[in-house]
């Protein structure tokens, strides 16, 4: 199942089915291709544009603004509805309700929300569906602004046991079906990285993956270096998703399941995340902090200031959660490795040479997180890898019994497209990109 999805979203006032140029407002593009993981065969399959919904239009509007989101914050004196005419129902709600479908927590049992819009209440996942296209399986149908939810989501994972390790902290919006004796149905799959912004001056016929940035001496009324350049700025984030062999398989092995093996409905989802036990949170700090660290401790090139004062609030993130975990941050070698390494960034002023290799020794060894980095052959930084993840998913130390869960889910985007098959040794990978022009 080896297929790759990227996606830019139009979310402005003039949302279309069809690629357009306007200059100035939200845009969403998706771009779908495959990967077969044997041959690394690419095969490209769309591109388009998704809309946002009315959901998706509320949930920005109420972010730029600070004011309520229209879910229960179990506050008797609160007028939950006093910032919109229209409460639009979340995927929490049971299925009883129209565009409900009982996944997450339940709304009885949302965490309060010290804010008019919980503060951490933010895209972070996608979920996929196999309403999208007709019978043929290549048209596809149209969508509505109206929309709340999926034509027919389906879910990522299905099993019978409570989800462990590295799963816990990737799938969430469970289907609440009891206690015991159930299949659990993941419905949504978190991001695999952090989004990243990026400002690119732009021009005809520009590759996906090209970047020409922008920098602070090109900026107005002054601009030292903007005059020559006559171009707009592209200005986007750009967020990630993989999806593995086993999402979907379960589903559609289900002897009653007589569907064809595909899917063809995208959305893009918000909502906020009770972190339960000590692997998610370690996990999540993987994800939001270590990755980062790591990238640029090994990146070509010296460090800039920037880089600098970037590593020291990485490394104070790290230290802090490390040390609300106190217990496991003892019990495990390499996480007290990790943790002694980021102390001494965060007391770093200058960092000479010496102590970047000295880091980068560090974090290669075995007793901390074994990374091993790559450069191509001009010697640029590519990527690297480590063992973090499996370090936190096979120690017994980061063990919980309680998975993180999403509360207050909404629909932000919504896509449909042609239907893609999924099939073995295809993986589909997603690049999700939101313009701002």
């Amino acid at each position: 199942m080896n297929q790759e999805i990227n996606l830019v979203d139009h979310a402005g006032f003039k949302d279309e089915t069809q690629y357009t140029e306007p200059k100035h407002y939200l845009k969403g593009v998706v771009e779908i291709s495959r990967r077969n993981k044997t041959t690394g065969e690419t095969q490209f399959v769309h591109r388009g544009n998704n809309i946002i919904p009315i959901s998706g239009y509320q949930w920005i509007l109420m972010k730029m603004f600070g004011l309520y989101l229209d879910a229960p914050h179990h506050v008797s004196y609160e007028q939950l509805d006093q910032d919109t005419n229209l409460v639009i129902p979340e995927l929490n709600q049971t299925s009883s309700t129209r565009n409900g479908m009982g996944i997450g927590v339940d709304p009885n049992n949302y965490s309060l929300m010290g804010e008019n819009i919980s503060s951490d209440h933010i895209c972070q996942g996608f979920m996929v569906g196999n309403g999208g296209a007709g019978e043929d399986q290549l048209t596809t149908k149209n969508t509505d602004y109206s929309f709340i939810n999926l034509r027919n989501p389906i879910p990522f994972l299905q099993t019978q046991d409570h989800l462990t390790g590295e799963d816990a902290a990737m799938y969430t919006g469970r289907l609440r079906t009891g206690s015991s004796g159930y299949t659990y149905s993941y419905y949504i799959k978190k991001f695999s990285e952090v989004p990243h912004i990026y400002h690119s001056w732009w021009k005809d016929g520009q590759k996906w993956d090209y970047v020409d940035p922008v920098t602070p001496s090109d900026l107005g009324p002054d601009a030292t270096d903007g005059a020559p350049k006559t171009n707009r700025i592209e200005t986007y984030v750009e967020c990630k998703l993989v999806l593995s062999e086993d999402d979907f398989q379960a589903y559609f092995a289900n002897a009653n399941n007589s569907q064809t093996p595909a899917i063809n409905e995208l959305g893009l989802v918000a909502f906020d995340t009770t972190l339960n036990g000590v692997r998610s949170i370690y996990l999540e700090m993987y994800r939001m902090y270590v990755k980062p660290l790591i990238s640029i401790l090994f990146k070509s090139g010296e460090l800039t200031e920037t880089d600098k004062g970037y590593l020291r609030i990485l490394a104070t993130n790290i230290t802090s959660i490390i040390s609300n975990q106190d217990q496991v941050y003892r019990e495990q070698e390499n996480i007290a490795s990790l943790y002694t390494l980021c102390v001494a960034i965060q007391a770093d002023q200058a960092f000479p040479v010496e102590n970047i290799q000295e880091y980068q020794a560090t974090l290669g060894s075995e007793e901390c997180l074994s990374v091993i980095a790559y450069y191509n052959q001009y010697g640029e930084y590519s990527h690297e890898v480590d063992q973090f993840k499996t370090i936190v998913t096979t120690d017994e130390t980061f063990d919980t019994s309680e998975p993180d869960e999403a509360q207050r889910i909404k629909l932000v985007t919504y896509y449909t497209f042609k239907s893609i098959p999924i099939e073995e040794n295809w993986e589909t990978l997603i690049n999700y990109r939101i313009y701002a022009n």
